[in-house]
């Protein structure tokens, strides 16, 4: 049987309803956390997985990919590893990207892989303007990911502009999703991936403005 790739973005971000945000918190100003609809979310996420088994788990390592990610995850063996090349487009990043060190991070979300990797960075590359110029390291991305992960079920957790680099390398059409929605894609031939669906909100209680862009 072929790879399935589950590719989430992050729920709801606190600095989509509260631009004072940064009042309460010393995260930087590209690192949201969620939101109390967003922590919702994720649980909601967490329910439609838990009877899907998954192998493998990467995220983005800003505040609101990990506990997403995290609660999605729940009590599970299993570890998240923190995949920079999965990351917001980096334009609309502070320079370098406000993500916090991966000391930090376990310190907040005890199943983060400490021993993993990265594929890109820590030091990000260069990109230019607009979301799809993230494309080239979404690209590099999932080739690292996909030549190690070589069988099973593969959770990647990203951006509206990352996950719309994901659909674009694997499908030729980026596309942008709605917050907290659930893509599948199914491999049915060696590195060919077959969308079976894209964008899902099923799983929400509550489906209005998932801001998909």
């Amino acid at each position: 049987m072929g790879r399935v790739l589950w590719v989430i973005r992050h729920a709801e971000r606190e600095d989509n309803i509260n631009r004072r945000w940064r009042e309460q918190s010393d995260l930087l100003s590209d690192n949201s956390p969620l939101s109390k609809r967003g922590c919702v979310q994720a649980q909601e996420l967490a329910k439609r997985f838990e009877n899907v088994d998954l192998d493998h788990v990467f995220s983005s390592p800003f505040d609101r990919t990990i506990d997403t990610v995290s609660r999605l995850v729940g009590s599970r063996d299993i570890n998240i590893n923190v995949e920079p090349g999965l990351c917001e487009a980096l334009y609309l990043c502070e320079r370098p990207p406000g993500f916090e060190s991966l000391e930090k991070i376990k310190s907040k979300y005890p199943l983060v892989n400490e021993d993993y990797q990265p594929i890109v960075g820590p030091k990000m590359p260069k990109e230019g303007y607009g979301d799809d110029a993230c494309v080239p390291r979404l690209r590099t991305t999932l080739s690292g990911i996909l030549d190690r992960c070589k069988s099973g079920s593969i959770l990647l957790m990203g951006h509206g502009a990352s996950v719309g680099a994901i659909h674009e390398v694997l499908t030729g059409d980026f596309k942008y999703v709605g917050q907290a929605t659930v893509t599948k894609l199914v491999e049915k031939s060696p590195g060919q991936f077959h969308l079976e669906f894209s964008g899902d909100s099923s799983h929400l209680s509550d489906r209005s403005n998932l801001r998909p862009w």
